[in-house]
C-alpha cells in the first residue's frame, strides 16, 4: 500500500500537484460503488464506504465518520496513512486542510468523481486555487477491473404503482415552475425510479448506469444500449423516451439552448462544466417524491418485510438452538442467514454486505468479517447482525443484536438502553415539518442521560427494490436538513451502544412515517422479535413494556400464519408478554 501512495506522490512531484484528492465515488455521487472506483480502497486498503484521502508531497491523510473510525484505525496500517476522525472537535475538515497549505496551491483530482457541492465550496473558501482534472489512480491502477455492464429490467406498473409517462411529465412540469428548461438527472436510483427500471451494475444495489435529460418533449435516456432488451426500447419509445450513448452526455449539454436544473451534490464537476445555464435546488424532485412511497410501494414493501421476517425467525432459532453444539464463525453465520433468505422465490440479492460481528467486532460499527478477522463464535456474549435483502416488491434492513450464553451486568443494561432509545423513536408524535435532527435527540435521550452515545446517524431512508440508504430525510445531528418527514417516507430506527474492545448492541427497524390525527407519527414494518433473554424488564418503564409486548404480538399475529408448527411454536416463546 505504502508503494502505491509513494507512486502518486512521484506523479504530483512530476506534475507539480501540491495535493491530490481521491473521494469515494462514482460519476453520480454514488455511496454504494462498483471495484472499478474504488481507487481510494486501492491507494490506502481502507474498505468503508466513506471516506476522503488527500495525499500531499509528504503526508497521506483520510477522512471518514465515526461509523469507522475503528475499522480505518485497523486497515490504514499498511499504508501508513493518517487517520482524520471528521466531525471530532479539532479535526479540519478536507477543506479547511486544503486551505491551510496556502495560497495558490494546485490540486488535482478527477473532475468527474467530485461532487459540484465540494468543488464550489473548495473555491469559496480558497478562491486563489488551482484546480486541475487528473486521474491518477488510472495511471496507478495497472489490472483495474472494468464498469460493470448489468442487463436491465423494468419494474411493471402493477409493482410500481405509478407509470413512466406520469413521472416524466411531472418532472416537466417542475422544470418550467423553477423557470428552467430540462432536467438534468444524474442519481443513479432517482434513474431507476423514474424510468421505473432496474439493473445490477452496483453490487446490492438494483441500479444502471445511466443519465437523464428531461424537458417538455425531450426525454432522452443516457445509457448502453445493449443493456436494454428489445421490449424495454419498444416500450420507451411508446412513452417517447429516445435512448442515447451513456456519455453522449457531455456532448448534448454542451450544445443545447437553454436553462438546466441539475443537482449538485449528485452531479459531478466535469459535467458541471458542460452545462452552461444552469439553476441548482436543495432537494432535487426526483429525490423527493422517490422518498414518499405510493400505496403499491408501500403494500409490497410490507410483503417483503414478511419474507424477511420468515428468514429471520428461522435464523434465530437456528443460532440460539445450535451456538456452543456446532462450530460456528461470523462468516459461517452471515452464510447462514443469506441461505434462509434466498429460500425465498422473491429474493433477488442481499441489500447490503451482512455486518455479523462477535462481541469486539461488534464494536466496529460498519463491521465486515474477512478471513483474517473472521472470529468463532462460543455460547457466550453478544452477536450483532445487520443485514437485509432485495426482494422483488421490496427492500429490508434489520439490526438484531442475541445473546448466546451468559451476559455481564453491563451488557444486559446498554441492550435494555438501547431498546428503550429505540422505542423512544418508534413511538414518536410530532408535528408536520419536523425534521430528523429534532427526531435525533429524541432517540438519543436515554443514553445521554447517562452519559453514553453513538457515532452514526439514527436512520436512513429506504429504497423500494433499490438503495437500501436513500435521502433525503433521515435522522441525524447533522444532517436530515434537506427535507422534512412525510406521511408516506421510510426511515430506519436504529440507535447502538459500541464498547470498544467489549461489544456492539443495535436494534434496527425499517419505520413508515404516517398521519396520526392532525401530527405524524410511525409504524413499523419490520416484524422480529427482540431478543429478551438479554434485556433487563426492570429497567423499561410501564409504557416501554407495553410498546414492546404490542410490537412482539404483532410479530406473532403477522408472521406466525406464514411458519411452520415447529416455528411457530418458538416465535410463541419469543414474543410473550413480559
Amino acid at each position: 500500500m505504502k508503494n502505491r501512495l509513494e507512486q502518486l506522490q512521484r506523479i504530483m512531484n512530476e506534475r507539480g500537484f501540491d495535493a491530490y484528492v481521491v473521494f469515494t465515488s462514482d460519476d453520480h455521487g454514488s455511496e454504494y460503488i462498483p471495484d472499478h472506483f474504488k481507487g481510494r480502497e486501492y491507494l490506502t486498503g481502507f474498505t468503508g464506504s466513506a471516506g476522503t484521502l488527500v495525499v500531499t508531497k509528504d503526508s497521506s491523510r483520510l477522512w471518514t465518520d465515526g461509523r469507522y473510525f475503528l475499522q480505518a484505525e485497523r486497515e490504514l496500517k499498511a499504508s501508513g496513512a493518517t487517520l482524520m476522525k471528521d466531525g471530532v472537535e479539532g479535526v479540519p475538515s478536507v477543506i479547511e486542510f486544503l486551505k491551510s497549505l496556502g495560497e495558490g496551491i494546485k490540486v488535482a483530482f478527477d473532475f468527474s468523481q467530485a461532487s459540484t457541492s465540494f468543488v464550489e465550496a473548495l473555491k469559496k473558501e480558497l478562491p486563489s486555487v488551482s484546480l486541475v482534472d487528473y486521474d491518477a489512480v488510472e495511471e496507478i491502477w495497472q489490472d483495474r477491473p472494468a464498469v460493470p455492464a448489468s442487463k436491465a429490467f423494468i419494474v411493471p406498473f402493477e409493482q410500481a404503482g405509478e407509470g413512466v409517462k406520469q413521472k416524466l411529465d411531472k418532472l416537466v412540469a417542475e422544470v418550467k415552475k423553477n423557470e428552467c428548461d430540462f432536467a438534468l438527472v444524474s442519481s443513479l436510483d432517482d434513474i431507476a425510479w423514474l424510468f421505473n427500471l432496474r439493473g445490477d451494475d452496483v453490487l446490492y444495489n438494483p441500479v444502471n448506469y445511466a443519465y437523464a435529460l428531461v424537458g417538455e418533449g425531450h426525454f432522452i435516456l443516457y445509457i448502453d444500449e445493449s443493456k436494454l432488451s428489445e421490449e424495454i426500447k419498444t416500450k420507451f419509445s411508446l412513452d417517447g423516451i429516445v435512448v442515447r450513448p451513456y456519455l453522449a452526455v457531455y456532448d448534448d449539454l454542451k450544445a443545447i439552448s437553454g436553462k438546466v436544473l441539475f443537482d449538485e451534490r449528485k452531479t459531478n464537476y466535469a459535467l458541471y462544466l458542460a452545462l452552461k445555464d444552469k439553476k441548482s435546488i436543495p432537494v432535487f424532485p426526483t429525490t423527493l417524491w422517490k422518498a414518499i412511497k405510493n400505496d403499491v410501494e408501500i403494500a409490497n414493501t410490507k410483503r417483503a418485510q414478511l419474507e424477511d421476517a420468515v428468514a429471520m425467525v428461522k435464523f434465530q432459532k437456528w443460532l440460539k438452538e445450535n451456538v456452543g453444539k456446532i462450530q460456528m464463525d461470523e462468516i459461517s453465520v452471515a452464510d447462514k442467514l443469506e441461505a434462509f433468505r434466498r429460500a425465498s422465490d422473491k429474493f433477488v440479492e442481499l441489500s447490503f454486505d451482512t455486518i455479523c460481528g462477535y462481541l469486539a467486532n461488534g464494536a466496529v460499527i460498519h463491521y465486515s468479517a474477512t478471513p483474517e478477522t473472521n472470529t468463532r463464535i462460543f455460547a457466550k456474549g453478544l452477536l450483532l447482525v445487520d443485514s437485509g435483502a432485495q426482494y422483488l416488491y421490496g427492500t429490508t434492513d434489520i439490526t438484531r443484536t442475541f445473546a448466546l450464553g451468559e451476559l455481564t451486568p453491563e451488557m444486559r443494561h446498554d441492550f435494555t438502553l438501547v431498546l428503550k432509545a429505540h422505542i423512544a423513536l418508534s413511538s414518536a408524535t410530532f408535528k408536520e415539518g419536523t425534521f430528523g435532527n429534532e427526531l435525533d435527540v429524541i432517540t438519543r435521550a436515554p443514553l445521554k442521560a447517562e452519559g453514553k452515545d453513538y457515532l452514526h446517524g439514527t436512520g436512513h431512508g429506504v429504497g423500494y427494490l433499490l438503495n437500501v440508504h436513500e435521502g433525503p430525510q433521515n435522522v441525524s445531528p447533522r444532517g436530515g436538513l434537506l427535507a422534512p418527514f412525510y406521511a408516506g417516507m421510510f426511515v430506519t430506527d436504529e440507535p447502538g451502544i459500541y464498547v470498544e474492545n467489549g461489544y456492539g448492541i443495535r436494534h434496527e427497524n425499517v419505520l413508515l412515517c404516517v398521519k396520526n390525527g392532525e401530527a405524524l407519527g410511525f409504524e413499523p414494518l419490520t416484524f422480529v422479535p427482540f431478543d429478551l433473554d438479554a434485556i433487563n424488564v426492570g429497567e423499561l418503564d410501564e409504557k416501554e413494556r407495553e410498546w414492546l409486548n404490542a410490537y412482539h404480538a404483532e410479530v406473532f399475529d403477522k408472521v406466525s400464519p406464514l411458519l411452520d408448527e415447529e416455528h411457530r411454536h418458538y416465535l410463541a416463546r419469543v414474543t410473550r408478554a413480559i
